[in-house]
């Protein structure tokens, strides 16, 4: 299952640092860049809508399975389309099919870890963490050596669907688990699962996609090292996901959530009220630790809740979440232009930390 997370994340880091490379290819502005980005955005909204109806009627091994191997074969076109439209188009397909694989391989997690009685979230979404890492870097090294985004990805692709199907024979088979009877407060628990899915997804996007502007502009580093924040980030990332599953069996996911969050608050204080660069680092760790254990924290919740079907409480999560990584980047664009980068981080990430403890509370008050 583990393997599953692992070439998921390698999709992803293996085309987009490669991004600028197909915008020259196909001559677009920042605007059809960004058009193209939310049309991938939009397919994963639209595919997390269906993913609960495609574990409903298939099962958890089945929805991980299938849509992953389509991914794969899809993934080999964006660097073969002639044209920035089929580009578009195609990334919105790969985003559908994604969100199916996601929710399916989140719902296998939740059975592994009810039948073995012991945390396993936090380290299967580290394991993608690395496998994005390994991704990046693969598509680095092409980069270097040049090699085109084409054989790259055609390897690349071959690679993770062997990986899928070898996958195929390890998994045991899973019945399809039948709905429980409705309640009436489902679409309100719904409801709270996406916005604390939104909520998580936003406070992770932030640091992701503003650190270097934020290093760079407010702090005035150098080209050089405004990336090293978003290395910061990500290493706290994937110490914390690697060593989260401990935590919550030690102190229980309800502590682990609120620390998490308080972790990040920490982070988001210290960030905003230093000039010193050192400091600045250390606040995006930080900020990465605490980060590193929400969306795992929400998808345990999602996947076991009792009030949905298999796959149902998962899809409502995601729904949100991706909501969260569409429209987090330009709220934070928005508040900063109309005030300041630092104001936007305190502001808008303290709006988003609040809704998600908020909405994860009435979640886990229903998870009975």
């Amino acid at each position: 299952m583990a393997l599953l997370f692992f070439v998921n994340g390698v999709v992803l880091g293996s085309w987009l640092p490669r991004l600028p490379e197909l915008r020259d290819r196909f001559g677009l502005g920042l605007a059809s860049v960004g058009l193209a980005l939310a049309v991938g955005g939009l397919g994963g909204l639209a595919g997390s809508a269906l993913s609960g109806v495609v574990v409903g009627r298939v099962g958890a091994r089945q929805s991980a399975l299938w849509p992953a191997a389509a991914v794969m074969v899809l993934l080999p076109l964006l660097a073969l389309v002639p044209h920035a439209l089929l580009f578009a188009s195609v990334l919105g397909l790969i985003a559908v099919t994604d969100a199916v694989a996601d929710v399916g391989m989140n719902a296998l997690a939740a059975r592994v870890e009810a039948a073995r009685g012991r945390s396993i979230f936090t380290r299967v979404h580290g394991v993608w963490s690395l496998g994005s890492l390994s991704g990046a870097a693969v598509s680095t090294a092409a980069v270097a050596g040049g090699v085109g985004l084409a054989p790259q990805l055609v390897v690349t692709a071959g690679a993770c669907l062997a990986a899928v199907v070898w996958a195929a024979h390890l998994l045991p088979e899973s019945e399809i688990r039948p709905r429980p009877e409705a309640t009436a407060g489902r679409g309100v628990v719904a409801f709270w699962l996406a916005i604390a899915g939104a909520g998580a997804a936003f406070v992770e996007a932030t640091p992701s996609d503003w650190s270097a502007l934020y290093l760079s502009d407010v702090l005035g580093a150098a080209a050089a090292t405004a990336g090293a924040g978003f290395l910061g980030l990500t290493l706290g990332m994937v110490v914390g996901r690697m060593g989260g599953d401990f935590v919550v069996d030690r102190i229980g996911p309800r502590r682990t959530l609120a620390g998490a969050l308080a972790f990040v608050a920490v982070a988001v204080a210290l960030m905003t009220s230093t000039s010193n660069l050192i400091v600045a680092l250390i606040a995006f760790t930080v900020w990465g630790l605490g980060v590193s254990v929400l969306l795992p924290l929400m998808y345990r919740l999602a996947g076991s809740h009792p009030a949905f079907a298999e796959g149902h409480g998962l899809a409502a999560l995601t729904q949100g979440s991706r909501l969260g990584f569409l429209a987090g980047p330009a709220a934070i664009g928005s508040m900063a232009e109309a005030t300041t980068l630092p104001v936007a981080f305190v502001v808008v990430v303290g709006l988003a930390l609040l809704a998600t403890l908020w909405a994860a509370i009435f979640s886990l008050r229903s998870d009975n």
